[in-house]
């Protein structure tokens, strides 16, 4: 699929949260939606060991680990923190407790892109192996107009296994390497763009050409 070149991106909407249990991320009516997001920040956390001879430098081999992220939202969200662990149903409201391991999941999220001519289609995107952090809240005083506070939850990124393109294993390219899928989007025009929030996609790739 051919896609044209944005000129600009803008908005996040429409994020939920597929824990993972075991292997499987969870789907239908067990996918969390976050109503409340405001932003979401990923840094990618890609280093390079390099290698010199005869005092130069020969090559640089990347070190990728994924993406550290940030995810803001505009209040606690107790479902989400009940997932990841550190929240604790008490006998008379809800407990922020120490967070003793990671939830895992798949994180969803739409943003909207625009061509050259002001043209806007949305972008749907998956995030693969989510590691759910504790959250931060900021308050701070009203005085002559009310201040909101802000909420930001930690992320990291881990990726899962690119796979064949009949999901029966994983990929492996020319070169006998292994990828890892970190981020999976789907746009206008793209086979399973309709359908590609309802459920956690496995991140394949796409069938050899009939003409190579």
């Amino acid at each position: 699929m051919k896609h044209n070149k944005a000129a600009a991106y803008h908005g996040v909407e429409h994020v939920k949260f597929a824990p993972r249990v075991e292997e499987a991320y969870a789907a239908g009516e067990k996918i969390l939606p976050l109503l409340y997001a405001k932003s979401l920040n990923l840094s990618s956390l890609l280093e390079a060991v390099e290698q010199y001879a005869d005092d130069h430098l020969l090559f640089r081999v990347p070190n990728d680990k994924g993406y550290d992220a940030e995810m803001g939202t505009t209040a606690p969200d107790t479902a989400l923190e009940l997932v990841a662990g550190y929240a604790l149903e008490g006998a008379g409201g809800i407990i922020s407790a120490n967070q003793v391991d990671y939830a895992r999941g798949a994180l969803y999220y739409e943003f909207k892109e625009r061509d050259g001519n002001g043209k806007v289609s949305m972008v749907k995107c998956w995030l693969y192996n989510v590691e759910v952090g504790k959250g931060s809240p900021t308050h701070t005083t009203d005085e002559s107009s009310v201040a909101f506070g802000t909420y930001t939850y930690p992320l990291r990124i881990y990726g899962d296994a690119v796979m064949s393109s009949d999901g029966a294993k994983p990929y492996i390219d020319d070169r006998g390497m292994p990828r890892t899928a970190f981020l999976y989007t789907a746009r206008v025009g793209d086979e399973g763009y309709d359908t590609f929030g309802d459920a956690v996609p496995v991140p394949k790739v796409a069938a050899p050409s009939a003409d190579g």
